[in-house]
């Protein structure tokens, strides 16, 4: 899988990015936690943290769910986990994505 470019990341992604890193600052600092505390809570490097907070493209979606967990932030990690609500993910759950799967194990070497 080759490298992309974070320049090339459309607006509204880098934007998420960005926000959801705020809030991992915000509530790191509700909670009177340095970096290093955060870090060492979440098992990660200090780099890490300030990668996420910094709203890093390069950013780890498992950093991320290291981060919330060690912040214990139940409202976010319901909302990013939250697509078995979403009609659209149910509507394929149902339809295709049993399908896809076998599909890709027939085909696969």
């Amino acid at each position: 899988m080759k490298s992309r470019d974070p320049a090339a990341e459309p607006y509204e992604v880098t934007q998420f990015v960005a926000e959801v890193g705020l809030r991992v600052r915000v509530m790191r600092l509700a909670r009177g936690l340095t970096q290093a505390e955060l870090a060492e809570r979440a098992e990660m490097s200090r780099q890490t943290v300030m990668a996420i907070e910094a709203g890093a493209l390069s950013s780890r979606l498992v950093d991320l769910a290291r981060c919330l967990w060690a912040l214990d932030d139940t409202s976010l990690q319901s909302a990013l986990a939250s697509a078995a609500q979403d009609l659209a993910y149910q509507e394929a759950a149902r339809n295709k994505l049993s399908r896809i799967g076998s599909r890709r194990r027939k085909t696969a070497p």
